[in-house]
């Protein structure tokens, strides 16, 4: 496991819940996790990491504002779950990052940003979600 230092916000309470350590198991796990974050279906930052050995691409108020549109898109996909099925995460492709968006099951919404060149990071995130997901106490 990769082992980078990070800057880690809680939001929510001392103790580091599972989405936390989902949070900070990401960018343990992938050198090309820039950035990763939880929020709720509003779109407000409950948890979030990034690498401070990089410099950010986008502000904070940004990233806010990403976050609300994210969360609209996830709302008007579920509206068509019922024929074909939840949605398990969704990517936006840009020059210099991929956004990555995967739909917890409390309803809230993991948000991570990976470096624009490397295509070969969705299979750790999916891998990481779903062992916290299986395995809340270990986590």
């Amino acid at each position: 496991m990769f082992i980078f230092s990070m800057i880690i916000f809680a939001y929510m309470s001392q103790d580091m819940d599972n989405e936390g350590k989902l949070v900070s198991m990401l960018l343990e796990a992938n050198k090309d996790v820039r950035y990763a974050c939880i929020c709720d279906s509003d779109g407000k930052i409950l948890w979030n990491s990034r690498r401070n050995d990089l410099e950010s691409l986008m502000t904070l108020e940004e990233t806010k504002a990403s976050l609300k549109r994210a969360c609209e898109n996830w709302k008007d996909r579920d509206k068509l779950s019922a024929k074909i099925g939840r949605g398990r995460y969704a990517i936006v492709d840009y020059e210099k990052l991929k956004r990555v968006t995967v739909p917890l099951r409390n309803n809230h919404l993991l948000y991570v940003h990976v470096e624009g060149h490397k295509p070969a990071y969705i299979e750790d995130i999916m891998k990481i979600v779903d062992w916290v997901a299986e395995h809340p106490s270990q986590a």
